[in-house]
């Protein structure tokens, strides 16, 4: 049923609605469609699992369209000094975020809500909401058909995960050519999200989850490295936290958590292609950030914090200390001490080891110095990961 009309029929007959607001996602819906009837070569359980993922999209849209048009004061709700995590894929990016979720303060969007939007979430019933309990469900269910993903993410109903959820909504979202192999998708996606609405509509989707439980946003996603100059006009006051590691260790890894993420969806399942996709996104993401760093930087000074993973790894409380003071919230005692509890309750590889080469993949170690090489030179890192003594 991968055809726009018989999904969207199938969506307002599940909801009941059938207000999808601006039609302008359309397009990208189309798009997606396309690619995935003729690049992905879905298996059974793929073309399920493509539809379910559309049909979730749109059943979501609706309901949140219902929601913000019964309640128009959900668009006076300030968002103020949001967090975005920005960096690359595996650069250590989920491990901070979690981090900071420690700290009650910071309002992180939980994997339960993000699914489940509307009605909002509720400050007095946030950790007993029956959305949680539903969703552990699913989680629980990961592992039978992703084998191999809880050794490289961190995934849990009540813990924070990324925003590209709030955008599959509007079918602008990475979650697509990352599960399937779709480039023709891939890389409209990557040269048009900017051009969208998208971080309009990430907007109305915060003030809505914030509207009965507020809190100060730390949100996280590698594919913000393509939506800065977005992010900085729909959340002017933004600071952006971007993580940085050794390229060779963070290619590798992120074909590898590729393949995992594409076995169970298509029974051909081509490294040689992960590796070009993975390589094609790596451009986009880097070239677009780097250039609009150097032009929206001088305009929000302050504004932008640098993390190395490895010094990160070493010693996390001196980059965490500079994003209270740009908040102006105190870091105080019992944060530190929170967070110390998680670190020790998270020791790294305690799913497994996750392995990978970047030969595997058809990556050539010359590819990646020369996509690189400023971008080491700039931030003072390695071409290849510190290796512990």
């Amino acid at each position: 049923m991968l055809e726009i009309e018989s999904l969207r029929q199938q969506a307002m007959l599940d909801t009941g609605l059938e207000d999808f607001g601006d039609p302008a996602f359309y397009e990208a819906l189309e798009r997606l469609l396309d690619a995935l009837l003729t690049e992905a070569r879905l298996n059974d359980f793929g073309r399920l699992r493509a539809e379910m993922t559309i049909l979730a999209g749109l059943g979501k849209r609706l309901q949140i369209q219902d929601y913000l048009s019964a309640h128009p004061e959900v668009a006076d709700e300030p968002v103020r000094q949001p967090v975005f995590i920005v960096g690359l894929p595996r650069t250590g990016t989920t491990a901070l975020h979690h981090l900071l979720n420690q700290d009650p303060r910071n309002r992180t969007l939980r994997l339960w809500e993000a699914q489940n939007p509307v009605p909002p979430p509720e400050t007095a019933t946030y950790t007993t909401d029956p959305r949680i309990a539903a969703q552990a469900e699913s989680v629980a269910l990961t592992e039978s058909f992703l084998p191999g993903f809880k050794r490289t993410h961190l995934i849990d109903a009540q813990e924070p995960d990324e925003c590209y959820m709030l955008l599959n909504r509007n079918f602008m979202s990475v979650e697509y050519p990352a599960l399937f192999h779709i480039p023709s998708y891939a890389n409209w996606f990557y040269a048009n999200l900017c051009r969208s609405d998208s971080y309009d509509y990430h907007r109305r989707q915060l003030q809505l989850l914030q509207s009965r439980h507020p809190g100060s946003w730390v949100l996280k996603a590698p594919f913000h490295q393509l939506g800065l100059r977005e992010i900085l006009r729909v959340y002017p006051d933004a600071i952006i936290l971007q993580t940085h590691r050794a390229p060779m260790a963070f290619v590798a890894s992120g074909c590898s958590f590729s393949e995992v993420l594409r076995r169970s969806g298509s029974d051909v399942v081509d490294r040689a292609e992960i590796g070009r996709d993975w390589m094609n996104m790596l451009i986009a993401y880097t070239r677009s950030f780097e250039a609009d760093r150097a032009v929206l930087e001088p305009a929000h000074p302050g504004q932008f914090i640098d993390l190395h993973h490895d010094d990160f790894l070493r010693d996390p409380w001196p980059v965490l200390e500079r994003v209270y003071a740009l908040r102006g919230m105190p870091f105080d005692s019992g944060a530190r001490a929170r967070m110390q509890r998680w670190l020790d309750a998270h020791p790294r590889g305690q799913h497994g080891e996750h392995r990978y080469c970047l030969e595997d993949y058809s990556i050539e170690r010359s590819e990646v110095e020369a996509l690189f090489g400023d971008y080491t030179r700039r931030y003072g890192l390695n071409m290849d990961e510190e290796r512990a003594a």
